[in-house]
């Protein structure tokens, strides 16, 4: 049986930045003329530029779709080359595609939506810019298209946008060349193109997945208890970034990891957020754990250290639960990182209630026994993933962590450790390691409905 707390429901309150596209010359340097400031998005470019006639300001150009290709396109490599003056962005892809440019603010970035476009791009790719450019990531973002979110070193203006063939062999080279901005302001077209960006999202996740099916139960058997996995980021939203590996790869493999045991004991219904590379948005995930009424979620994530001087010395697994107020400064700076998670994606997801009202309110939605059901799953959880692996010096910790903020569901957050630390990250990406943390957790969550199972019947 559910466990019944109070009937309103936490609306996740997440920032929007407005954003948009901006049409561009086919100019490669110099200035662009005055038209080009501030116009409309090219949807679509072709493989071979026509002749320009002359456009008219702010209005919205548009070519042919280029032929279809043989086969999905996959991009397999991305750089950025130039200096402040003019930086050139370029991804490699095995065929012509669709794609739309726009700028996002606060903080600056370009984002290239691509239809229909898998990426093998290694995943350090893009960890270190030049010249305008300070790093850029790249994955999927909705059905039927993927993103590349190009983060700027202040306002820039695209100069410029080329789908170039190269060969006979149906290769493309998609480039784009940035100069300083002489204003930082977004057009109304920019603003726009944002908004039919993030409805394309909200559309992808109205209809959310229903666990597998499982057995006929006896109809005298108890029904079994649900468990929430969220592994953290994906998609576009790769999270913190290692030597090797990226967190939404190692947090996805554990989830994976511990589905399975979950699903082996016989004990347990299994619902992941997500269970291959895709882009979930947080309040989705919330309402996962809502709608499919959880009766214990568990969110994956790897921490990071921006301070790479101490990269090497800080360590080891936390466990986190909700509070208004961060137990320390570091939980703190952790959950605002994690709670932009969307903003930095560039996904717009209205909400029924300011971040102002959901904080006034928060406490009086949780109930205090679900907020102590999570407390308890906290300490069982450290005391068996004490014995598997490395904790952080203070493995028990709270913040304001968007994703846990459910007022019917015991929720946690788990930190699996630091990517950031080379030696931890090599643990961290090692199959028997997964096993192993997989384990652990399932071993809290027997002990944890041992003991409080009988409150959800």
């Amino acid at each position: 049986m559910r466990l019944l707390t109070s009937s309103l429901i936490i609306a996740s309150a997440i920032a929007f930045v407005g954003g948009g596209l901006a049409a561009l010359p086919w100019r490669v340097l110099g200035p662009a003329p005055a038209w080009a400031q501030g116009s409309t998005h090219v949807k679509t470019m072709p493989t071979t530029p026509p002749p320009a006639p002359a456009p008219k300001p702010r209005s919205e150009t548009k070519s042919p779709a280029p032929p279809a290709p043989v086969g999905p396109v996959v991009a397999d490599g991305a750089s950025v080359s130039g200096d402040r003056s003019l930086t050139r962005m370029a991804v490699e892809l095995t065929g012509p595609v669709e794609y739309q440019v726009f700028r996002l603010q606060a903080p600056d970035r370009v984002v290239i939506d691509i239809s229909n476009v898998e990426f093998t791009i290694p995943p350090a790719t893009g960890r270190n810019g030049i010249g305008l450019v300070t790093s850029f990531r790249f994955g999927a973002f909705a059905p039927g298209r993927a993103r590349v979110v190009i983060e700027t070193d202040g306002s820039v203006q695209v100069e410029a946008t080329r789908l170039i063939r190269e060969g006979s062999r149906g290769r493309h080279r998609l480039e784009l060349d940035f100069i300083p901005a002489s204003t930082a302001g977004l057009s109304e077209s920019e603003i726009a193109a944002a908004r039919e960006s993030a409805a394309r999202l909200r559309l992808s996740d109205a209809t959310p997945p229903s666990p597998p099916p499982a057995a006929k139960p006896a109809p005298d058997a108890p029904r079994l208890p649900l468990i929430m996995i969220d592994p953290g980021h994906g998609g576009v939203d790769s999270g913190a970034r290692g030597a090797i590996g990226v967190e939404k790869d190692i947090v996805l493999a554990v989830g994976r990891e511990l589905e399975r045991a979950l699903l082996a004991s016989g004990k347990y219904r299994v619902l992941m957020t997500r269970s291959s590379d895709a882009f979930v948005p947080l309040e989705q995930r919330i309402r996962l754990s809502r709608e499919h009424e959880a009766q214990l979620f568990i969110s994956l994530h790897a921490d990071s250290l921006e301070a790479r001087e101490l990269a090497h010395a800080i360590r080891g697994a936390t466990i986190y639960t909700l509070s208004q107020s961060a137990s320390d400064e570091r939980a703190r700076k952790l959950a605002d990182k994690e709670n932009a998670a969307d903003l930095l994606a560039g996904a717009h997801l209205p909400t029924e209630v300011s971040q102002d009202d959901v904080k006034s309110i928060l406490f009086d939605l949780m109930a205090r026994e679900t907020n102590g059901l999570a407390l308890n799953f906290r300490q069982i959880a450290a005391k068996r993933l004490r014995g598997s692996i490395q904790l952080s010096r203070d493995p028990q910790r709270s913040a304001n962590f968007l994703v846990l903020r459910q007022s019917e569901t015991p929720a946690v957050l788990i930190e699996l450790g630091y990517i950031s630390n080379t030696e931890e990250e090599k643990q961290m990406l090692s199959q028997e390691w997964q096993r192993k943390v997989a384990a652990s957790i399932t071993a809290a969550i027997n002990d944890f409905f041992a003991t409080s199972g009988s409150i959800f019947r």
